[in-house]
């Protein structure tokens, strides 16, 4: 039997400069440290 606890967050970016290519990548920031970055998503708004 294996135990998760995981909490899912959503965060919303206003504002964001339209016309240009903008890159995001998450990062996991716990009691174990920092985690590695996801994949890069590129997006042009």
């Amino acid at each position: 039997m294996v135990n998760m606890v995981y909490i899912m967050t959503e965060t919303r970016l206003v504002e964001q400069p339209s016309g240009k290519k903008l890159e995001y990548k998450i990062i996991a920031v716990n009691k174990a440290g920092d985690g590695e970055p996801s994949n890069t998503e590129m997006v042009v708004l």
